[in-house]
This record gives structure tokens, C-alpha cells and sequence, in this order.
């Protein structure tokens, strides 16, 4: 028993005025003390807003990554590919090669560095000379600098193969590559199309 409440009990036994008088300062005093041992509590409750302690993402208040433009070689969009001598017979045609659908996305890679993930798409369709099989498509990435008289940072052949046989309709194909990183915050953009010039 501590010496508030003892010194209570030892009042209840003495005169009435007394007893009132010394049970009611032993009242108050444990409210008080009731108070200051839930003080802390009621802190963390109005800093935290009733919950536990939240935790912020730095990245919240990091500026947003810079992500180059991207665009297609002027005329790099579209292959016909002819049975050798025959170019421009239509009979001859062995497929048909089209690039139509582009998209990026940007991240930071460490704390200089940016990562370019791109995302191209298109379809092949078999000539009346296709006797089925596979074809690989040459796709040339490049991410050039300034007004582009410089030599690029990054020139990269890429290829896509795609199965389609004799007579069947058009084949959808897509390639995702996120292997480009580059200087963070330089002022740059990619290019993209085909190259013909390895095709096969």
C-alpha cells in the first residue's frame, strides 16, 4: 500500500471532517497519478493520429525522372521482303514486315543513371511466295544526344523472330527491352526502325 492511500485509511478511523477532507485528497491524487501514467499514450496517439507510426517513401519527395522522347527513322516502319529477282512482283512477295506501336518508360538506376525501358510492336504478313517458316526482324535502337552530329551513346541491333507459316494470316509481334542506361537529367532521345541493311 503506498503512503497516500495508507495515510487514508488511517484518517477513516479519526473524525468525520477529517475523513472527508483526506479521502478526497487521496481521490485526486490518484487521478492524478492515473493521468501522468497515460500521458505518453495520449501523445503518440495525436502524433501518430491513432495508428501506429508511418513510415514515408523518400522517392515521394524525389524529382521525377527525365525520360527521353523516343521516334521512328523516317521511313524504317515497313519491310517487303521478294524472293531474290523478283522484287516488286507482287507473285514474288514473301511477307510483309510492318512496325505500328511504340511506348517507354523511364526509372532511376542508382543515383547518375536512368533506365529506358522500350516496348515496340507490329506484325508480319506472308506473301504468296512465303512457304513458311521463320522470320527475324532487324529492329536498330539508338540514343543520340544534342542535334545528333554526335556519335550516339547507345546503337544497338536488336531482332525479333517470328514463326508464321504458308498462307496463314498476319502475325502479331512484340519486343520489350529495358537494357538501355543512360546519364540521368542530359537532354537526349532514341530512335528507333528497322535495318534493313542485316536483314534476313
Amino acid at each position: 500500500m503506498d503512503d497516500n492511500m495508507m495515510f487514508a485509511c488511517i484518517a477513516a478511523q479519526g473524525s468525520p471532517v477529517l475523513k472527508k477532507a483526506i479521502v478526497a485528497v487521496a481521490a485526486l491524487s490518484c487521478l492524478s497519478l492515473a493521468a501522468c501514467g497515460s500521458s505518453s499514450e495520449l501523445a503518440g496517439n495525436v502524433i501518430s493520429g491513432g495508428k501506429g507510426p508511418i513510415e514515408v517513401n523518400p522517392d515521394a519527395f524525389s524529382t521525377p525522372v527525365y525520360c527521353p522522347p523516343i521516334q521512328l527513322q523516317t521511313n524504317t516502319y515497313l519491310i517487303m521482303k521478294y524472293e531474290r529477282g523478283r522484287d516488286n512482283e507482287p507473285e514474288g512477295l514473301l511477307y510483309q514486315a510492318t512496325l505500328s506501336d511504340w511506348a517507354r518508360s523511364c526509372t532511376k538506376d542508382s543515383t547518375d543513371q536512368t533506365r529506358i525501358k522500350l516496348g515496340l510492336s507490329g506484325s508480319v504478313t506472308p506473301g504468296p511466295a512465303w512457304k513458311g517458316g521463320e522470320v527475324v526482324l532487324p529492329i536498330r535502337v539508338a540514343v543520340i544526344t544534342g542535334a545528333g552530329d554526335e556519335k550516339p551513346l547507345i546503337s544497338e541491333l536488336l531482332t525479333v523472330p517470328v514463326t508464321i507459316g504458308a498462307g496463314a494470316p498476319a502475325e502479331n509481334w512484340t519486343l520489350i527491352e529495358d537494357k538501355f542506361v543512360v546519364p540521368r537529367d542530359q537532354e537526349m532521345k532514341v530512335v528507333f526502325g528497322f535495318d534493313e541493311g542485316r536483314r534476313r
